[in-house]
């Protein structure tokens, strides 16, 4: 059976909390994942890929570690990692939770550390955080 997940590339915002959902008005990117949406899976992979990301306005001559020219940027890098074959992933115009068990919102500000927040079929909020506590909390259901 497949665990199916939204994964939603928002940008972060003044007064907008971390803990609840969004309108699909409100979402940069929606990603959706066919198989392996839950936290150990889905979770930790998006939170190894993208701990440490420098999101930026520009690219300096000069830099080291992964780094983004903003969220469009990093919303195509992320796509390019996941996507290793035809099926599972796909892009689509954002939308409400439908058939999906988990939904996932990177929360991306330029020169921030990113953070993830993850809601259940139920819209319950069951995790915000940093890539690192996500890992640390996750990686041992693996």
């Amino acid at each position: 059976m497949a665990t199916r997940a939204l994964i939603n590339i928002v940008q972060r915002q003044e007064g907008r909390s971390f803990s609840k959902m969004l309108k699909p008005s409100d979402i940069y990117v929606q990603i959706r994942k066919h198989y392996d949406g839950y936290q150990s899976g889905l979770g930790v992979t998006l939170a190894n890929y993208l701990q440490g990301y420098d999101i930026r306005n520009g690219i300096p001559s000069k830099y080291q570690g992964p780094i983004a020219n903003g969220i469009g940027c990093l919303a195509a890098q992320l796509i390019s990692y996941l996507k290793q074959e035809p099926g599972d992933v796909y892009v689509q115009p954002p939308v409400d939770l439908g058939l999906e068990d988990y939904v996932y919102y990177i929360w991306v500000k330029e020169g921030s550390r990113i953070m993830i927040s993850i809601f259940d079929y139920t819209e319950e909020c069951i995790y915000v955080g940093d890539c690192e506590s996500l890992i640390k909390k996750y990686e041992h259901d693996r």
